[in-house]
């Protein structure tokens, strides 16, 4: 009896050290490259090309049109405004060592007129080690939506919606590669009251007093005051928690002039998206890295963290660096700084703690 119970402990704990070798064996494999979701940053969608076709007529002409527009468009992606000029050398050879691969959407030939869509793939790796040569750090920003609270005063008096023309006209005026989807507000008289109530001191204006209304954290709060020909904005901003404020001045000759509205609020939105991709931005050349610990009970635990890793931007590679049953050890080598890790892991619903000059990672029940 004490044998047969012997032998069944000893097949016990083979089988345990089996399942352990071979998952872990199996996880290492998995874990081996780092994929990315649909959602690639580095691929760029809907590239359109058209023009004549005539007797000097060339497909590789119009493909390389592409190219070039794709990569404009690839760094209004992942650049600040003021580093786009340090690219404005950049030729087509280097360009197409950065494209990984590329597919035609649509081709037509009509009416003597050449039409063309493609989706270009860019390698992640390349374009980093591209932009690491040319010093220059580069946004990896999410999509997120934002509540855009715009006040317009003219001559000292605040004008309502109905008459304010960035409200109007804030949603309606694009600019190339929105990252964020803003809502506006509905008027409140308490809001109107308040705000005239701090006209001349914008900067102590509690915004959270308007914003808390709506079911969203970020916003951009703006406050335009025009007079003697002059339109100074008061912005103030909070995205994932971090606030921000800043000063713009325009000279305006005409508050009804709607051209020089038009680009006004463009310029305006281009630097809210400038404010969010500082907040996203990742130093390539000193990449952090980071020890935690995992705790779990099924194998698929591992699969959805290791789903998770694939799915965070600032996470450049991961690997498994030891596994039992109940717990593992990962290294990560990342971007920005703990306290950003530490937020993009609770969108997925991971909880990471320094315990005791050790990391934990928790799943969050």
């Amino acid at each position: 009896m004490r044998n047969y119970l012997l032998i069944k402990h000893l097949i016990f704990l083979l089988k345990e050290y089996i399942f352990i070798f071979l998952t872990a064996t199996i996880f290492i494999l998995i874990l081996s490259t780092k994929s990315f979701g649909n959602e690639n940053v580095f691929t760029v969608n809907n590239v359109e090309v058209k023009g004549n076709i005539d007797l000097n007529f060339k497909r590789e002409k119009y493909l390389n049109i592409a190219f070039r527009n794709s990569f404009k468009i690839l760094a209004n992606k992942i650049l600040l405004r003021g580093d786009l000029k340090n690219i404005n050398d950049v030729n087509l050879k280097e360009i197409k060592n950065l494209i990984k691969s590329f597919r035609i959407l649509k081709e037509s030939y009509s009416k003597d007129e050449y039409n063309a869509k493609f989706k270009i793939y860019y390698s992640e790796e390349k374009v980093k080690k591209f932009f690491i040569k040319k010093n220059i750090s580069i946004s990896r920003p999410e999509k997120i939506t934002a509540i855009f609270y715009p006040i317009l005063f003219v001559n000292n008096e605040m004008l309502n919606h109905d008459e304010n023309f960035f409200y109007k006209k804030w949603v309606e005026i694009e600019i190339n590669n929105e990252l964020i989807n803003f809502i506006l507000p509905l008027e409140d008289l308490e809001d109107v009251s308040e705000i005239i109530k701090k006209k001349n001191k914008p900067e102590e204006l509690d915004v959270n007093i308007f914003v808390n209304k709506y079911d969203v954290k970020n916003y951009v709060f703006a406050f335009m005051d025009y007079r003697n020909k002059k339109l100074d904005v008061h912005l103030k901003t909070n995205f994932n928690g971090n606030k921000t404020s800043k000063n713009i001045s325009y000279e305006l000759k005409d508050i009804n002039d709607v051209l020089i509205l038009d680009s006004i609020l463009k310029e305006i939105k281009l630097v809210v998206t400038d404010i969010w991709k500082e907040e996203n931005l990742i130093n390539l050349l000193m990449p952090l890295s980071i020890q935690v610990k995992f705790q779990h009970t099924h194998l698929e635990n591992l699969y959805s963290l290791k789903r998770t890793f694939d799915k965070i931007s600032i996470i450049d590679n991961y690997s498994l660096e030891e596994f039992n049953i109940n717990s593992s050890f990962f290294k990560i080598y990342y971007y920005t700084n703990p306290k950003k890790l530490k937020t993009e892991l609770i969108k997925f619903g991971y909880n990471l703690k320094n315990e005791q000059g050790l990391w934990q990672l928790y799943l969050n029940e």
